[in-house]
């Protein structure tokens, strides 16, 4: 009975030194990222039966586990994402809020009303060349408005995009990690026996490499029956399986970007707008950034043609005698109105016409002709040649860029009563020029000579300018509140569609930041939650610590006793 006891004490001291080991491993790692504080396990051993008696033969530790909530484990997920998609778009609103900040007071709204102040000015007083150029101050202050806020936007957008290659090579690398991991986690569990072979540390790591990816993208876990760990994409694409990793890269250009795929196939990665901060970068660039490019861009063109409209048939107290088209067309012998042309404003172009008159240096009129368009068959090359056969004293050419060249040489002339939307839509005799807000600039006649903009009209009958006349002027300043489309888009005045611009970036930003801090305060309850449960308090291993330490010296009094008693039996023997 006295071996029996030793063997007893023998198997407690063992099991209360592995014990000891677990809670040393604990403290250890009190600071390590991702780390679950872990468990010794003590059970009896397998009793001896003795006379009918069932002997205890001591105390093993049989296993050591991890000590996790996988509820909250996956809430983590799901949080982490959420916050890093939500403070990523926040962040690069923030970045762009120059660009929105002055909008109402020194920006756009203000450079748009004092443009259309400067030509109230001017239809006042339509024969003073000073309000002229004041009028072509006031556009060019809109126009590099208009096309640095676009440009900040770009920016942004460019900055957007870098941020998603950089997320890229970090999904890479812990794709890799995670496969990794679950090749040493098989290896080690399949050469033990049983849960006591479970490689805790290892997956720990491979959690935390979890939740890093989750950061980056929305992902989906699933457990396997072998207690391995396969990876998804929320739309169901592939990204870890056992040691297999499919890597992400760029694919085609979808809206001017490259596309995220899997490496080594077209096959585009769906679901990732849902979460991550790559999901986040995509959101800002595409869906925010994106959507205000466009409805600038909107705003430049409604504003360039509503203006370019009026002033292609009206004419001011000076007129040219070389016209050159802003914007050209891709091939000279397609149909103007066709959409290979690439044309902002070609859906603008009816059937209709349009009349040129000549002035000699006198002012006296030399001629003049009706050019008729018909959509769908006129074309650049067409309109040249009807111009320099019809008006006389008058040639017209396509350049190498297929921009329309009018040439009066020693004369002038102007046009009035453009039914077909012809000449603004090609920006002829125009005051901007441009097919987007970055575009945008005057025209080269316009920033030569204040003196073309147009305050009155020509008389289409006899060709007569009155100087007095401010009826364009009126029409121009009309583009301001009256609700209009020529682009395609919802239609809506000036003034409203700057206004939407504005409060369509504030919501966001609104949106963005109530999001961002809902999702942080969520995830830093739930990292506590985590640390509660899983995570290493220091006062409960010592105490621990204490626990094994006293049945480790029971043991050994046992042992101590027990040898004691050995000799006391030997002494009597002697």
């Amino acid at each position: 009975m006295i071996f029996d006891s030793l063997g007893i004490a023998a198997s407690s001291l063992k099991a209360q030194q592995k014990a000891m080991d677990v809670v040393s491993h604990n403290i250890a790692n009190v600071n390590t990222p991702g780390y679950s504080r872990q468990k010794g396990n003590i059970s009896p051993l397998t009793p001896d039966q003795v006379a009918g008696l069932n002997i205890g033969r001591g105390v093993e530790l049989n296993n050591i586990s991890r000590v996790v909530d996988p509820i909250v484990n996956q809430a983590l997920l799901k949080s982490g994402s959420q916050q890093a998609f939500w403070q990523n778009i926040q962040s690069g609103l923030n970045s762009v809020e120059s660009s929105f900040g002055s909008l109402q007071s020194t920006g756009l709204s203000a450079a748009i009303d004092d443009f259309f102040l400067s030509i109230q000015a001017m239809a006042n007083n339509p024969q003073d060349l000073a309000q002229k150029a004041n009028v072509r101050n006031k556009s060019e202050t809109l126009t590099i408005q208009l096309s640095n806020m676009s440009q900040q936007l770009q920016s942004a957008q460019a900055a957007a995009d870098a941020k998603i290659d950089n997320g890229i090579q970090s999904v890479n690398t812990i794709l890799d990690h995670i496969a990794s991991l679950n090749v040493q986690i098989k290896q080690q569990e399949s050469s033990a026996q049983g849960i006591t072979g479970q490689a805790n540390d290892l997956r720990d790591q491979r959690d935390q490499a979890i939740r890093d990816l989750s950061v980056l993208i929305p992902i989906q876990e699933v457990r396997t029956n072998d207690n391995g760990v396969l990876l998804q994409s929320m739309g169901g694409d592939l990204l870890v399986q056992d040691n297999i990793a499919n890597h992400l890269a760029r694919g085609a250009n979808s809206q001017g970007f490259g596309t995220i795929v899997l490496a080594g196939s077209n096959a585009i990665v769906t679901g990732l707008k849902q979460g991550g901060s790559i999901g986040g970068s995509i959101t800002l660039r595409d869906d925010k950034l994106g959507a205000y490019l466009k409805d600038l861009d909107s705003l430049a063109r409604n504003l360039a043609f509503g203006i370019n409209q009026v002033q292609a048939s009206g004419v001011g107290s000076s007129r040219t005698s070389k016209m050159l088209s802003g914007l050209g067309v891709s091939s000279p012998t397609l149909s103007i109105d066709n959409v290979a042309q690439s044309n902002p404003y070609i859906g603008q172009i009816q059937s209709g016409s349009f009349t040129m008159h000549v002035y000699d240096a006198t002012g006296a009129v030399v001629g003049k002709a009706s050019i008729a368009i018909t959509a769908g068959v006129s074309t650049m090359a067409s309109i040249a040649t009807d111009i320099s056969s019809n008006v006389p004293g008058v040639t017209a050419s396509v350049d190498s860029a297929g921009r329309l060249v009018i040439d009066a040489g020693s004369n002038s002339m102007g046009f009035s009563g453009d039914s077909s939307n012809f000449l603004a839509a090609y920006q002829i005799n125009s005051i901007f020029q441009g097919a987007s807000a970055a575009g945008m600039k005057l025209s080269s006649e316009v920033a030569a000579n204040a003196g073309v903009i147009a305050t009155g009209r020509i008389d289409a009958t006899t060709s007569a300018i009155q100087t007095g006349d401010n009826t364009a002027a009126l029409a121009m300043m009309a583009v301001q509140n009256t609700k209009v489309s020529f682009d395609g888009s919802t239609a809506n005045s000036l003034s409203t569609r700057t206004s939407l611009l504005s409060s369509n970036y504030g919501n966001d930003v609104a949106l963005a930041a109530q999001q961002s801090q809902f999702h942080k305060a969520e995830s830093e309850s739930l990292r506590q939650q985590r640390e509660a449960f899983s995570g290493v308090n220091m006062d409960e291993e010592l105490v621990t610590m204490i626990k094994f330490q006293r049945a480790y010296e029971a043991s050994a009094k046992v042992i101590q006793t027990s040898n004691q008693m050995m000799n006391a039996l030997l002494g009597l023997i002697r």
